[in-house]
């Protein structure tokens, strides 16, 4: 609670601040204490802190929020090199139910596929989540919205959850481990439904 309030999403913490120094700043006139004057200077210098603070800092949960937009972002138009960075050499991809379909080596080659065969005219990311946890392993839940070529431009409605590993290498990067496809268009996806 404290990492959101103060690093992610500041504003309430900075509301008060400046609420502070204001009731402080009548108070202060009023009484005409130099003191209190000093008190809303000083409420205002820590909600300016406050505030550089969480400019500064990128928490991880922040972090696995940017680099889900990035992967989708990454796959229309198909970008390898962000695909690498993002993705571990042994994702896979899995159904609801966490049964892997697709195992590692797989997933890149047939992502490629399936984008050339259907095109992708406009994708977008929605609704994310993410959570990570002190153990180095995190997870994010997003709906994307697709246009396809194929379909004539009407919008596909997907739902996914992300694994995600922070490497132990000289990085530290996030990287997908599995790529679990949940929904399609409201309903739970079936095996059969995997392009």
């Amino acid at each position: 609670m404290f990492e959101h309030l103060f690093l992610e999403s500041p504003w309430a913490v900075l509301a008060v601040c400046v609420i502070a120094a204001i009731v402080l700043v009548a108070v202060g006139r009023h009484r005409r204490s130099k003191r209190v004057a000093a008190l809303a200077i000083i409420a205002l210098i820590l909600g300016v802190g406050v505030w550089g603070l969480a400019k500064s800092v990128t928490t991880d949960r922040e972090q696995l929020i940017q680099d889900t937009q990035a992967l989708i972002a990454a796959t229309a138009p198909l970008d390898g090199a962000a695909l690498d960075r993002l993705l571990d050499p042994a994702v896979t991809v899995s159904g609801p139910d966490g049964t892997v379909w697709l195992d590692s080596g797989r997933v890149t080659p047939r992502l490629h596929k399936v984008v050339s065969r259907f095109g992708v005219n406009d994708q977008r990311a929605r609704n994310i989540q993410a959570i990570a946890h002190d153990t180095g392993w995190g997870e994010s839940t997003v709906t994307v919205r697709t246009e396809l070529s194929s379909a004539g431009g009407t919008p596909i409605n997907t739902g996914w959850r992300l694994s995600w590993h922070r490497g132990q290498g000289t990085d530290g990067a996030w990287r997908v481990v599995d790529i679990r496809w949940m929904r399609f268009q409201g309903q739970e996806v079936q095996r059969g439904m995997m392009p």
